[in-house]
C-alpha cells in the first residue's frame, strides 16, 4: 500500500473536518453518536498509528470501508451488544486484535492485555464514550450503517437554513 504524505493525509482530514461541522448543525453537540465511523476513516486513523491492544504500527486506510491491510475498525462495544455504530465507539486496531476481541465486552477483553495496553485501551474507551467501559449496557444488537447520510451533500449554508435547531435532544437509545 502506498503511504499517503502529509499533505494528501491533510486533505483528507479537511474532507471529514466539514462533514463533522454538517453533522454538528444536523445533531447538535450529540452529532459523534450519529457520525457513522466509515465517513471519518482518517480521522480515527489519525488519532494513533498503533494498535492501543498491543502497540503493533497500523497501516493507513485504503479502498475498503472497514479494514485495510492488517488494519481494522473496532467498535469498543461490539454492535451484537447494542454498542453504538457511531465514531464515538470505533477505534482502529491490528488485524489479530481485532479478531481476537470478537464480540466480547469491552471489560472482558481489557483482562486479555497486557497492563500498559489495558490502561490505554481503558483511557481511550473513556475519553470517547465519557465514561468508563463498566458503565456500558448491553441493548438490542444495533446495525451496521455503512451508508452516508443524503443531508451532507448540501453546503453549511443550506443545512443551516433546513435545521435552525439540531433534529435530536441527546444521544440515541
Amino acid at each position: 500500500m502506498t503511504a499517503v504524505g502529509p499533505v494528501e493525509l491533510e486533505a483528507y482530514l479537511e474532507v471529514e473536518r466539514s462533514k463533522a461541522r454538517k453533522l454538528e448543525i444536523i445533531f447538535g453537540v450529540w452529532w459523534r453518536h450519529y457520525a457513522v465511523p466509515y465517513g471519518f476513516r482518517w480521522t480515527l486513523f489519525a488519532e494513533r498509528s498503533q494498535c492501543p491492544y498491543c502497540g503493533a504500527p497500523l497501516e493507513a486506510p485504503g479502498g475498503s470501508e472497514a479494514a485495510f491491510g492488517d488494519t481494522h475498525l473496532d467498535h469498543m462495544d461490539a454492535l451484537s451488544l447494542g454498542g453504538e455504530e457511531s465514531i464515538r465507539n470505533a477505534v482502529y486496531v491490528c488485524a489479530a486484535c481485532n479478531m481476537a476481541k470478537g464480540r466480547r465486552t469491552f471489560c472482558d477483553w481489557l483482562q486479555q492485555l497486557t497492563p500498559a495496553c489495558r490502561e490505554l485501551a481503558r483511557q481511550i474507551y473513556t475519553d470517547k464514550h465519557g465514561h468508563p467501559p463498566e458503565a456500558f449496557t448491553r441493548k438490542t444488537k444495533s446495525e451496521r450503517l455503512t451508508l452516508p447520510r443524503i443531508e451532507l451533500q448540501y453546503s453549511e449554508a443550506v443545512l443551516r437554513r433546513l435545521f435552525p435547531v439540531p433534529i435530536v435532544k441527546g444521544p440515541p437509545d
